[in-house]
């Protein structure tokens, strides 16, 4: 099971004032066959490196977000930032080989009509960009209580929004956290969006801890679902250890086999 996960060092292997490249290394050590990450900004070159000379995958990158903390694709009169974010993420993308960028909606700064009507149009732009490279964008409904002024925290949304593009570079990305606290309804959730789905990441709710925690989530039925769905690529592990990052991996060994 381990081969299909990817380390989110974002959550994971924080433990100290690590690099983007020491958690990477971190990471392949506990057994990780990929990670997802930030844009690495000034490390740019030393994860390059640390990718040549580790042979991870680069499961996800999240889009460069410049100024600002939580991007800017929905954000109006920010365009020639996004586009310039988003052709920086994407040469860095083709240097590691990784085929998924995370296209972050940014905070509301305006009417929501206008933050829509803005998205839109970047994520047209980026499909075009993104198709030339053969890279996946993935868009992600975040939930208010984790972050309450961020655009897109609608699945309903975000699938319209996939469907009017009707572009395989532009997907959903599906974060059971996230989900969860959305909309809840898990199974049919999967069965409505199946067929737009770009990246899974996975996390026990409330507290965003290991999937074996108690919380709401049946991670040993999740799983299935995830299957039933026909996903077949990496599983983002986006949560924050209970205790230490190593002490938290044990979760992995009870759901041996499931996916």
């Amino acid at each position: 099971m381990r081969g299909r996960l990817a380390a989110n060092l974002n959550f994971l292997f924080t433990e100290g004032q690590k690099t983007i490249s020491e958690k990477i290394r971190m990471a392949q050590n506990a057994g990780f066959k990929a990670v997802e990450i930030p844009f690495p900004n000034s490390e740019i070159d030393d994860v390059i490196k640390t990718k040549q000379d580790t042979g991870i995958n680069i499961a996800l990158v999240n889009i460069d977000l410049g100024d600002s903390k939580f991007g800017s694709a929905s954000v109006p009169n920010a365009q020639e930032n996004f586009k310039a974010q988003l052709n920086e993420t994407v040469r860095f993308a083709k240097a590691v080989n990784c085929r998924k960028i995370h296209i972050m909606a940014g905070l509301i700064e305006a009417d929501t009509t206008q933050h829509l009507l803005c998205y839109k149009e970047n994520l047209k732009y980026a499909s075009k960009v993104l198709e030339k490279e053969g890279i996946m964008g993935v868009i992600e409904p975040i939930n208010k209580y984790a972050l309450p002024s961020y655009f897109m925290n609608s699945y309903e949304i975000a699938c319209n929004l996939i469907r009017e593009i009707n572009s395989k570079y532009i997907r959903l990305q599906v974060d059971l956290f996230h989900l969860q606290h959305i909309q809840g309804n898990i199974t049919n959730g999967f069965k409505d969006f199946k067929d737009i789905i770009g990246h899974i990441q996975i996390a026990q709710v409330p507290h965003r801890h290991e999937p074996d925690v108690v919380g709401e989530l049946d991670f040993a039925y999740i799983f299935d679902v995830i299957k039933s769905s026909g996903y077949d690529n990496w599983i983002g592990c986006e949560y924050k250890p209970k205790t230490t990052t190593l002490e938290g991996l044990k979760w992995i060994e009870k759901y041996d086999g499931k996916l």
